[in-house]
């Protein structure tokens, strides 16, 4: 009696499971190395400045790391980035209205949008548009809300921590890149110290 051949679509289906999750696998780089925050009435009359606070703590080594900080206008486009040090257990503080969107690359400064941070290793330098990852930048951001009579009233949380893809980080390596090309000064934000290391950010 001549058997019939074994059903292959569970061995397929298996094979395919194991092909997506190792895609998925491949595509994180690492947990702790990503936060995304916003900001909001940045260029609203009356309204003040808000503030975006960082820290390093991961413990290993107790070296200096660096904050890659990208920022995008509402509309996703790319305002300004700079990669900034900050020491173990230091604090970093910059002012998002000046540091960080004081200096856009299309000369207009967003009103709304989104503060993105990759935590890289320090190399000497921090740069943002080649990013040796590393856990891991804390941050915290102040947020300007609507005007409520004569007060704007502000509010503070710590930056939502994602899985960071090796697709997104090319992605804000790159569109930093373009800008530090294009933007001829402009595009590059303002670093500031927290006191044991120096800023020096790419230019």
């Amino acid at each position: 009696m001549k058997k019939s051949a074994p059903n292959a679509l569970p061995v397929l289906a298996l094979a395919l499971v194991i092909a997506m999750v190792s895609g998925v696998a491949s595509a994180q780089i690492i947990d702790e190395t990503f936060s995304t925050n916003y900001f909001a009435n940045n260029t609203t009359s009356g309204a003040p400045a808000a503030t975006l606070r960082f820290t390093e703590h991961d413990g290993v080594g107790l070296h200096e790391e660096c904050a890659m900080i990208y920022v995008y206008a509402a509309d996703q486009q790319l305002g300004e980035c700079c990669g900034c040090p900050v020491s173990y257990n230091g604090l970093v503080e910059e002012n998002v209205k000046t540091d960080l969107l004081g200096n856009s690359l299309t000369r207009v400064t967003p009103n709304e949008g989104v503060v993105q941070i990759v935590s890289g290793a320090w190399t000497g330098r921090c740069d943002p548009t080649n990013v040796v990852v590393e856990p891991e930048i804390d941050s915290w951001m102040t947020h300007i809300q609507n005007k409520i009579g004569t007060t704007f009233p502000i509010t503070e949380d710590a930056g939502d921590a994602e899985f960071l893809s090796s697709d997104e980080l090319t992605t804000l390596e790159s569109d930093c890149a373009f800008a530090i090309r294009l933007g001829s000064g402009f595009g590059v934000c303002t670093c500031n110290s927290d006191g044991s290391v120096p800023p020096k950010p790419v230019s």
